[in-house]
């Protein structure tokens, strides 16, 4: 004898309610994944804006101690500094300063040179060491001496 076998209808119903559902699910996901990613993007824009206001901060320190340290190399500042460590020094006159050469020799035509030359032709204090480098009686050259200014 024959069995009747059901034959299983396919109801749209449930085709179209598990697509939905799949849908809103999907949905939901994508969802979660954009406000994490927003979250995350938040935190990265408020610590690079930490960071932005941290450098502003630095340089404006920068700038404050490169100020104050230019206001130190003042002649007026160096003064009292050197005072205050016991120095009397101040700039050199320009009769004070001899330019040099390679080979150790003043160069040419400068005031110093001739007025220390004045000075020693007259007797003062003052005397120049080492503009000519003598030789021994072997001709061997002695050690360079340095130029001294005396007051």
């Amino acid at each position: 004898m024959r069995r009747n076998r059901k034959v299983k209808k396919h109801s749209r119903f449930t085709v179209n309610s598990v697509n939905c559902v799949a849908l809103i699910v999907l949905s939901f996901l994508a969802l979660m994944v954009y406000w994490s990613q927003d979250a995350r993007c938040s935190a990265f824009q408020q610590e690079i804006g930490r960071a932005e206001k941290e450098y502003k901060r630095l340089e404006r320190d920068c700038q404050r101690e490169i100020s104050s340290w230019e206001e130190l190399k003042t002649p007026d500042k160096l003064r009292v500094a050197l005072l205050r460590h016991g120095l009397d020094m101040s700039q050199p006159n320009q009769d004070q300063v001899v330019h040099m050469t390679r080979a150790g020799k003043p160069e040419p035509n400068q005031m110093s040179v001739a007025r220390i030359r004045q000075r020693n032709a007259r007797g003062e204090v003052a005397a120049l060491k080492g503009l000519s480098r003598p030789r021994t009686a072997a001709g061997a050259r002695l050690p360079k001496q340095t130029v001294s200014v005396r007051r």
